[in-house]
């Protein structure tokens, strides 16, 4: 029944037309500039004459989870339905998505200055506390069939509608379920729901969806690639055809896939942010440590923060905010055939926390623990032979920094790095 009470009534227009958001509706918007040089939105409050219905994509917020989430969510609003979407990520950082920048702007969609959509509604900036006084709210997960952690806090109980293409779960048996473990995307789900509707959707939406399909399924094998797709996807891009640029699916899939990794727009903080996992270090009592990798050189990272201090300096500013002892930094490799390798501690005072770590990396292979060394990844990346290769980088001072082996990865500096060495546990 509630699930019913969502569907939308009318014929398929854009979510911002069917809400009635007029001119003072965005003028109620304040784009405040944090002191992170974020860009946040405030929005108007939750309409009292209509029932809220939020839906939200999963936690990896990646582009099917949003563009699924957004299109959906312009469908489901009605006279009756206020719908929200929702994505599980600071607004901030939907810049590290490029594929998601260019998604949108191709499709004309209202965004603010860093180019995120004005129309979703991003986890730092909900007013939960006025979430959880609307008894009547309801939540629909795209890209996912289960909720994580935070979500469940708001929504325990309150899940009408799953539209999925991931494996089965099982949760929420009273939902209205569209579960599809063998499409390539979301997307294709939420299409057929358009599709159903009207042949004709409006631009923006036929793009959005359109390109997220074409993406996921990875032009159907066209490129060379494996696809991804199946019948089923390949039906639902045929029908939106009309939405997809001149240049063709291909040239448009190229597009799609450079802008995913093009990482030219973004500063060194949101390259932090852009690939970081974080973990305690063995023989420290409760410092957490982030281990970014940093898909730029560590030159082209110095010249960007204006020196090597100011780099320094961005890191630690990064560490303050984030609540981390230290950051760890490999970075892509140079025109010499070398990654990047630099060590921050977040003051002065952390700085013993970064020496341990870089001498348990400088100490391979002759320090690492059994565990390590009957680890496969060691031996192809040549570390049981020729450990990390570490260059120090004398040049770049005030930074710690190194040059280091082409072949190392985080996954296997991370646990050199956390993991204690014969004899650590006496330091």
């Amino acid at each position: 029944a509630a699930a019913s009470a969502a569907s939308p009534g009318g014929a398929c227009v854009s979510r911002r037309a069917l809400a009635g958001a007029s001119s003072a509706c965005a003028a109620a918007r304040v784009v405040a500039m944090a002191a992170t040089g974020s860009t946040s939105i405030r929005h108007p409050p939750f309409d009292g004459a209509k029932r809220q219905v939020f839906v939200i994509g999963n936690d990896a917020a990646d582009v099917d989870s949003l563009v699924s989430a957004y299109a959906m969510a312009s469908l489901l609003e009605s006279a009756e339905v206020q719908a929200i979407a929702l994505a599980q990520i600071t607004r901030e950082e939907f810049r590290l998505r490029g594929d998601g920048l260019l998604l949108f702007r191709q499709a004309g969609s209202q965004v603010v200055a860093d180019g995120s959509p004005s129309d979703m509604r991003f986890w730092d900036e909900v007013d939960w506390d006025a979430v959880r006084g609307l008894d009547k709210r309801s939540l629909v997960l795209t890209d996912h069939n289960k909720m994580a952690g935070k979500v469940c806090e708001i929504f325990d109980g309150r899940v009408e509608w799953i539209l999925d293409h991931h494996s089965d779960t099982g949760s929420y048996p009273e939902a209205r379920r569209d579960l599809d473990e063998s499409v390539g995307s979301a997307c294709t789900l939420v299409a057929e729901h358009f599709l159903a509707k009207s042949e004709t959707l409006l631009k923006e939406v036929g793009l959005l969806l359109a390109g997220v399909i074409l993406l996921d399924c990875r032009n159907f094998g066209a490129s060379g690639e494996g696809s991804r797709g199946v019948p089923r996807d390949r039906a639902a891009l045929d029908r939106l055809k009309p939405h997809v640029p001149e240049v063709g699916e291909s040239a448009w899939y190229e597009e799609l896939k450079t802008s995913r990794y093009d990482v030219s727009h973004l500063s060194v903080r949101e390259l932090l942010m852009l690939d970081l996992k974080a973990a305690p270090v063995a023989g420290f009592p409760g410092p957490v440590v982030a281990f970014a990798a940093m898909m730029a050189t560590l030159d082209e990272c110095c010249a960007k923060e204006g020196g090597p201090a100011a780099l320094l300096e961005t890191i630690r500013r990064f560490a303050v905010e984030r609540g981390y002892e230290a950051v760890v930094c490999n970075f892509a490799t140079d025109a010499n055939g070398l990654k990047g390798l630099a060590l921050a501690p977040v003051s002065d005072a952390h700085q013993v926390l970064c020496s341990v770590v870089e001498s348990r990396v400088a100490g391979a292979p002759r320090n690492l623990p059994k565990a390590l060394l009957e680890n496969p990844l060691y031996a192809s990346q040549g570390i049981l032979e020729q450990g990390f290769g570490l260059k120090p980088r004398p040049d770049l001072e005030p930074l710690r920094a190194f040059g280091m082996r082409s072949e190392i990865s985080r996954k296997t500096l991370l646990p050199r790095a956390t993991s204690e060495e014969d004899g650590l546990s006496s330091l």
